[in-house]
């Protein structure tokens, strides 16, 4: 029996297309935590701005109702950066399962890879050593030939 049963070609084509999914979806999951990190900060500077804005304005005067709006904006914001912090949080969780996903289906891939170098060699060992036992029958075959 042969050491090269059946090929390896479609099951590695099969898992590298896994693999380039993962790697796409773990892509576009980054990419969505990096937008949100994105607009955390732009939150977070928006929140800074408003409050240096009333504190500045408290030191030249502001009226009530002013001071009003500027508290129900002031806890507009802060709802918003601990809404876009949970949004974070769970789209960096999301995109951490993508990339344990992708080193899976990587690994997955190399493996196989090996396992098929290795089928590779053995299979070639395997045809030289049947070339190598056909040569030497040639040859005794030859050799009893001339003798005779």
């Amino acid at each position: 029996m042969s050491p090269k049963p059946f090929s390896l070609d479609s099951v590695l084509r099969f898992r590298k297309r896994q693999e380039d999914l993962a790697r796409q979806q773990f892509t576009r999951k980054r990419l969505a935590a990096d937008k949100a990190t994105e607009n955390l900060l732009k939150a977070e500077i928006t929140f800074k701005t408003l409050i240096d804005s009333l504190e500045e304005k408290q030191i030249h005067g502001i009226s009530i109702d002013e001071l009003s709006r500027y508290a129900e904006r002031i806890q507009f914001e802060q709802a918003q950066i601990k809404e876009l912090q949970n949004i974070l949080i769970r789209k960096q969780k999301a995109a951490q399962q993508k990339r344990l996903k992708l080193l899976e289906k990587m690994k997955e891939h190399k493996t196989l890879t090996t396992l098929k170098a290795q089928q590779n060699k053995t299979w070639t060992e395997y045809v030289d050593k049947k070339e190598a036992a056909m040569l030497d029958e040639i040859s005794i075959l030859h050799h009893g030939r001339t003798i005779n």
